[in-house]
Parts: C-alpha cells; structure tokens; sequence
C-alpha cells in the first residue's frame, strides 16, 4: 500500500508546486507549511502502522492548518481556527482510542471496547469532515486558495483514510462487531453531504462536500471488507487523491482568470479555459465512477461490498448518492464551463505549468483505470482480514 501512496504523494507534491509557482495560493509561509505537510505525511507512510506514523499524521495535519491560516485574510484565520479545533479534538480523540486497544493489537473488556470505538468514531469524522461534524471543511474551501483545500483532502485526508486500513487488517472486531455505527455514519455522510453539495452556488464549497460523499463511500468498504471491501476503498481513495487535485485546481484556475470566486452564476469559462474545462470534466467522470477511469473500478466494487453488506436498503442509498452526484457535476459542467460567454470577462490566461498540471492528473485516472493491475497487489487484502483473533485485554473473552 505504501509503495503506491509514497509515489502518488510526492507526484501531487510536485504538481502543486508548478501549479503554485504561476498561479499563487498563498504568502510565503504558505510553501514552508504545504512542503512540510507533505514531508510528514510521507514520512507517516514510511514509518508503518505504530505510534511513531500516528503522530506524524497528526503533525501533518496540525501544519495544515497553517496553510489555512497562511491565506491573509481575516476569512482564512477564522477558517484555519475551525481546522484547529477539529483537528485538536480529533487528535486527542484518536491517540485515547489507539492507546485503549494498544493500535489494534488488543480488544480491552467492557465497556472500555465501546469507549475505545466510540473515541474513534468522533476522531474519524472530525479528521474527514464527515456530516455531522463537518463545520470545518466547507469553510476551508471557501476561505482558502483551491490546492490548499486539495493538498489537505487529497494527502492529509488520504492519509488519515489509509491508517484506517491499516486499523481493519490489524482490529476488524472494530469495524465488524460495531458495523451499525459505522454505516450509520457511512449513510449521513453519503446522503448528508450529497445534498449539501446539490445546495451549494459557489463551486470551491460543493467540491468540498462531494469529497464527504466519496469518504461515506470508502467507509462503507472498511466496514464490509473482504475482496471487493477493501479493494473497493483502496482503488476509490486513489481515484479520490488525483481526482480532487484536478477539480480543485480546474476551480483555482477558473478564479485566477476571474479574479474572484466561481459560482453557478458564471458561464461559458470553457471558451477562455479550454484546458482546465477538458480538466474538469475528465476529473469529474472519474471522481463519480464513470468507465474507464480508476474511479469506476473503485465504485462497482464498493456497490458489490454495498449489497452485500445491506442488501438492496444500502444498495438503493448507494445509487441516491450517486445519483445526487452526477447530478452535482452535470449542473456544474453545463453552466459553468458550457455554453456562451454571457458577459466576456478580459481575465488572465490559464498558465502552462498549471495547464500541464491538470492535464496530468485528469488522464493519469483513465490510464489506471485501463491497466490497475499495478495496484492489485496493494488493493487485495490479507485473506485473514475478516478472521484475525483479538484476545480482550486481562484474558476476559
């Protein structure tokens, strides 16, 4: 697993880079709290599961929050003090739960099990902003620059979701004996956040919750696991990771040109924005599963896992989800990037690193798409996934 996320990290460290030499996301202290978030998030990955990759992640995600802050306006500082709470809570949320269960290694008696699952519940939502608690992320979206908001969701966010792997191959009593919780939160995020999505003008905010949405989806194949579970969220959170990159920065560059945010209300931005148009539309089909992206093959498994985790109740959630989703991006598509320029707009051009940057991650989802088998290996599960013993803690079974 790691030897995919190392890569796929650095490659969006590198391509947000170019993209905000010519195109600027923040002051000066902006570069030194993105390089360092993403330096801690690879070094979390190189660490392992263990205590040493725990805290890493949360440092990366406590720099985060500088990138917010980083932004200059009274708007970004509000913004980076909700990030701050939420990521706080969740941190000492967390690190309570995994020292509970010693990082999966042991089951402790009742009730603290329950304490320990329940902690770990609240950490996950309020680390991925996840409906209830998503107070933070739609506020980061609108407060700051669109890779600021796409480094924390598509490394930052990533992250976190892959220790969770890591969780349900070493504990899954955790995910398994208290699924109801679990899908119960899967199934708010999913339609919660859709709707949310559907009810947004501004485009930063709607991509922010369509990233909660995909992460109800994800959740839903932890909890189900097996073959077509966790290959289902491993394929999904890559396909999530480059996706998000693209449409944030398809978004980003609609501003730069514009000079301010992007709404509903604008039109025709495909006639001055070819390539971040073509951009976002290949991002899009890839981020809602259409074929032959790697989303596609993400999604059908996690529908698989779906149906057999709930039957057709879960399966009909899915395809709602989904539903609202297309629904999102086919608005957004034909009235933002389509059709005439109602009122020309003299803006600047779309620069040709930050042009190279989105072309690369809209097609690097189709090529995946077309040959995964190079991220088999990391997707299948250990076959004693659903099996593995837990002893409770002091020998009480």
């Amino acid at each position: 697993m790691d030897m995919v996320l190392i890569p796929l990290f650095l490659a969006i460290a590198l391509g947000v880079g170019l993209y905000a030499r010519v195109i600027p996301q923040g002051n000066g202290g902006w570069w030194r709290f993105a390089a360092a978030a993403v330096a801690l998030a690879v070094a979390a990955r190189l660490a392992g599961h263990g205590w040493a990759a725990i805290l890493l992640a949360s440092a990366a995600e406590f720099l985060a929050v500088g990138m917010v802050w980083s932004g200059g306006t009274a708007e970004s500082r509000a913004a980076a003090r909700k990030y701050l709470t939420a990521v706080a809570l969740a941190a000492l949320c967390g690190w309570t739960a995994l020292a509970l269960i010693q990082l999966g290694a042991v089951r402790p008696a009742a009730p603290w099990d329950r304490l320990a699952v329940a902690l770990l519940l609240v950490s996950v939502a309020l680390k991925l902003g996840l409906v209830p608690v998503y107070f933070w992320l739609p506020a980061v979206a609108r407060a700051s620059s669109a890779m600021t908001t796409a480094l924390i969701v598509a490394v930052v966010d990533v992250g976190a979701f892959c220790e969770l792997l890591a969780l349900r191959d070493a504990a899954p009593w955790i995910f398994v004996d208290f699924a109801p919780l679990w899908i119960g939160l899967a199934v708010v995020s999913l339609l919660g956040a859709a709707l949310l999505a559907l009810a947004q003008r501004e485009l930063k905010p709607m991509l922010a919750f369509s990233s909660i949405d995909d992460m109800g989806y994800l959740l839903l194949g932890l909890v189900a696991g097996g073959a077509d579970g966790m290959a289902g969220a491993w394929f999904g959170i890559l396909g999530h990771a480059m996706g998000k990159i693209v449409l944030f920065g398809a978004v980003g560059a609609a501003e730069w040109h514009l000079g301010r945010a992007v709404t509903l209300d604008d039109r025709g931005l495909s006639t001055p924005l070819p390539v971040a148009s073509a951009a976002f539309m290949l991002g899009a089909l890839g981020f809602i599963g259409i074929p032959p992206t790697l989303g596609f093959i993400g999604h059908w498994r996690l529908y698989l896992a779906g149906a057999e985790l709930g039957g057709p109740l879960l399966l009909a959630v899915l395809y709602a989800s989904s539903a609202m989703a297309l629904l999102c991006y086919v608005r957004a598509i034909h009235r933002v990037w389509l059709g005439p320029v109602e009122a020309p707009v003299a803006g600047r051009p779309l620069p040709r690193a930050a042009a190279l940057v989105l072309l690369s991650f809209a097609i690097a989802p189709v090529l995946f798409g077309l040959a995964p088998n190079g991220l088999r290996p990391a997707a299948e599960p250990h076959p004693h996934v659903a099996e593995l013993p837990i002893e409770p803690a002091g020998g009480v079974k």
